[in-house]
């Protein structure tokens, strides 16, 4: 972490990575009462990335998202993780919220810099967030979550020649 060198890529099983960002981020959903579920594929093929790089994206998300939710009663905060294989060769991951969504503001709009909806925000999160996975090769977007709340997707491809990965995770579980 201290050289000057770029980091390196590597091979990212990014349902591990994710399953250590929720660890990280449970005390603060248990604080926000929100629940989160992930529903991770199995024998997801590894992609090709910086680690830390994609947990700090992942980081980001749920956070985003647990703070939006405050909004909303604690019964109705569900947050849900959830991983995909596509058929374009890529690893696609998405996080839905139940908060009050994007209301009238544009969902590609929230990726500018400088761009925030928090008091003490400095609209940089998601701008970096998009550039990481920009610099993966792969794509950002957001929607809205019908009847309410947000959904930010991303995808990166998996890494060439890459086999699957026999995943622990067992079906949908919650924290």
């Amino acid at each position: 972490m201290i050289r000057k060198a770029p980091p390196g890529k590597e091979r990212v099983d990014i349902n591990a990575a994710i399953r250590e960002v929720v660890a990280l981020t449970g005390g603060e959903a248990r604080k926000s009462h929100a629940r989160v579920e992930m529903q991770l594929a199995r024998d997801l093929p590894a992609i090709e990335g910086e680690r830390v790089a994609l947990q700090q994206v992942l980081l980001n998300l749920i956070v985003n998202a647990i703070e939006a939710m405050l909004g909303v009663s604690e019964a109705e905060r569900h947050l849900l993780i959830a991983t995909s294989h596509t058929a374009e060769d890529c690893v696609l991951v998405t996080v839905r919220d139940s908060g009050p969504g994007f209301g009238s503001l544009d969902p590609a709009g929230i990726f500018a810099p400088f761009y925030t909806t928090k008091p003490s925000g400095l609209g940089m999160g998601l701008s970096i967030c998009q550039s990481i996975i920009d610099a993966h090769g792969g794509r950002l977007w957001a929607s809205e979550h019908a009847p309410r709340g947000a959904l930010i997707q991303f995808t990166v491809p998996v890494q060439s020649g890459a086999s699957r990965t026999p995943s622990l995770q067992d079906p949908p579980n919650q924290l």
